[in-house]
């Protein structure tokens, strides 16, 4: 996902709806890359007379220039992916929502502490560092529910006895990798409405809070 922010910094300039930039490359042709609002990224090569360099486009040319062009071009191009295009970590919607309602209520970021696993997210309590809130991504079946696709689910603090009316094995479950006497987990695939996240995960909070 594109951040205009960084792109911004890294010389690209606001021309209309588009993001662009353009860079001497070889001293002696001009690199025009645009980024338009979907994040699409097109190029444009010209020479030092202003005329279209597509020489690079051609199906079987050689040569070490040509080459040199296609090696510079891919070079800067794998640079601004990776300083300005941020990782999308979550897919579901409702996870997206749900992220985006920790950082405004509680100004968290999530912190992704496992090479492993590089997209379960850990969320704190700034005042004691203990965890509310785990996003973790896992086949369906790991809940019993069948099939192996990917599901993306939430694990918040509860009390024993909450939890105990609550786990129906279809939408609440015992915590998954967690202690399953004081975390629950729910599905983030929308069978729960945001209002019901919501209310357990600021329960989490509280309960992560120092005694």
């Amino acid at each position: 996902m594109l951040n205009r922010d960084k792109l911004l910094s890294c010389g690209f300039e606001v021309d209309g709806d588009n993001l662009i930039r353009r860079q001497e490359i070889l001293d002696e042709l001009t690199l025009t890359i645009i980024i338009d609002t979907q994040g699409s990224v097109t190029t444009k090569i010209f020479d030092a007379d202003g005329e279209p360099y597509t020489l690079h486009l051609v199906e079987g040319a050689s040569g070490s220039f040509v080459g040199s062009v296609k090696a510079e071009c891919e070079r800067l191009l794998n640079d601004i992916r990776e300083q300005c295009f941020d990782v999308e970590n979550f897919k579901a919607a409702q996870t997206l929502r749900l992220v985006e309602h920790i950082r405004e209520t509680f100004d968290d970021k999530p912190e992704f502490l496992w090479e492993k696993f590089p997209s379960y997210a850990v969320f704190r309590r700034k005042d004691n560092r203990k965890w509310y809130a785990v996003i973790m991504n896992i086949a369906r079946n790991k809940l019993q529910l069948g099939g192996d696709e990917e599901l993306e689910i939430l694990n918040v603090r509860t009390k024993p006895e909450e939890l105990d009316r609550l786990v129906d094995g279809v939408k609440y479950f015992r915590g998954y990798h967690m202690n399953k006497r004081s975390w629950l987990t729910l599905r983030l695939d929308d069978c729960l409405t945001d209002e019901e996240l919501c209310t357990r995960l600021e329960r989490s909070y509280q309960l992560a809070a120092r005694k």
